[in-house]
């Protein structure tokens, strides 16, 4: 399974939270299991919500029973905690040590964000809302139910930073604030017209710790489930983060057009193509520009294997550019059997059935016998029949 985060009004932590709780068909479990972790005087609920129409998930906060509202900040009179700080408050929980790490990552990313931003050291920073328990709370529950999910890969799509500015412990920001904007470094993301901040410096940090690879258009072979984290915000368009659950395509096809290589050098390159795992491998001729003869050098692999087929291709031929496909198949079901000494390929499927003689075997046969493949096929079939 895979995920795709769905940014379009930014990313919070307790949206990313809530999108992802609803992937659970058992809700209410995961919950005593969040509040089962020991967060101190914290307790975590779920309520539905609608915004703009759309249902979806409002996860709550409390700390020593109260949440925080739009617009209250709170942390001028709580404790400023250092990193060391929550570190110690995430390592007495009762949860695996991968998300221990994991929340303790997300947090050495927001304290480096923070120091740039102040021009300091990291040991130097004391977090103000980002030490809150809230904020602890929504990033350990983030990186508790991404280790339960254990996606194969995490995609997200450009994030929506929101415009204006933002009142914070600091003063009036502009948006992104400068912490978040260290963070979105090396992520996709734009200011909109929307005149508020979409996305907090937890919702970048979360991201950029667990994101694998960020587009805008992701390959959905199957969406299993779509989980939808509502905003506490009420805005004109609708204040949600979507989280698709999918399976992506299982293979991936790598092309690229080559005119300066010899027929002997692109044969080669297809033979290594096949050696290292391809699961087919083939050159078409091509007319160029300029009426350039060349060749459609074509390989299908594993998708997740495509980066090393890349790196094989860039390596055997001449190319400097790579197309990547990800399609759809229709594939039947294959079975390898043995008969009377004779290997045979059975597909079924669409209410169809094919089998076939696996050709090393009528080669071995015609070898043996000095007689055509064609003879060898026949002898073979007899064989089977008997």
């Amino acid at each position: 399974m895979n995920l795709y985060f769905e940014c379009r009004m930014g990313a919070a932590g307790d949206m990313i939270a809530a999108a992802l709780l609803e992937l659970f068909e058992d809700k209410q479990a995961v919950l005593a299991q969040l509040n089962a972790l020991g967060l101190p005087d914290t307790v975590i609920k779920a309520e539905p919500k609608v915004q703009g129409g759309i249902g979806g998930t409002h996860l709550l906060v409390e700390c020593k029973g109260e949440t925080e509202h739009p617009g209250e900040h709170r942390a001028h009179h709580a404790p400023h905690r250092t990193l060391a700080q929550i570190c110690g408050i995430i390592d007495s929980l009762s949860a695996a040590e991968a998300v221990k790490a994991h929340s303790k990552a997300i947090y050495q990313l927001l304290a480096a964000a923070e120091a740039k931003a102040h021009r300091t050291a990291v040991s130097e920073i004391h977090f103000h809302e980002l030490g809150m328990l809230d904020a602890i709370a929504d990033i350990v529950i983030c990186s508790y139910l991404l280790e339960t999910l254990s996606p194969q890969k995490v995609y997200c799509s450009a994030v929506n930073a929101g415009g204006g500015s933002v009142k914070c412990a600091h003063g009036i920001l502009p948006v992104p604030a400068p912490a978040t904007a260290n963070l979105l470094t090396d992520m996709p993301y734009y200011i909109s017209d929307v005149q508020t901040e979409l996305c907090t410096p937890t919702g970048a940090a979360i991201l950029k710790y667990f994101v694998n690879e960020f587009t805008n258009t992701p390959h959905f072979a199957a969406v299993k489930k779509v989980g939808i984290g509502a905003g506490t915000k009420v805005l004109e368009q609708a204040n949600i983060l979507r989280v698709f659950a999918f399976e992506e395509s299982t293979v991936a096809e790598l092309s690229c057009n080559i005119d300066d290589m010899t027929g002997e050098e692109a044969g080669f390159a297809a033979e290594q193509m096949m050696a290292a795992g391809a699961l087919d491998c083939f050159i078409t001729p091509a007319l160029m520009k300029k009426g350039r003869p060349a060749y459609l050098l074509s390989v299908i692999c594993k998708a997740e294997e495509a980066p090393e087929f890349a790196r094989l291709i860039f390596k055997h031929t001449t190319t400097i550019g790579i197309r990547k496909y990800l399609p759809a198949r229709y594939t039947m079901q294959r079975t390898l059997m043995q008969e009377s000494g004779v290997h045979i390929k059975r597909s079924q499927g669409y209410g169809e059935s094919k089998e076939k003689i696996e050709f090393e075997d009528i080669k071995k046969r015609a070898l043996e016998k000095d007689i055509s493949l064609f003879q060898a096929r026949k002898e073979l079939q007899k064989q089977i029949l008997k």
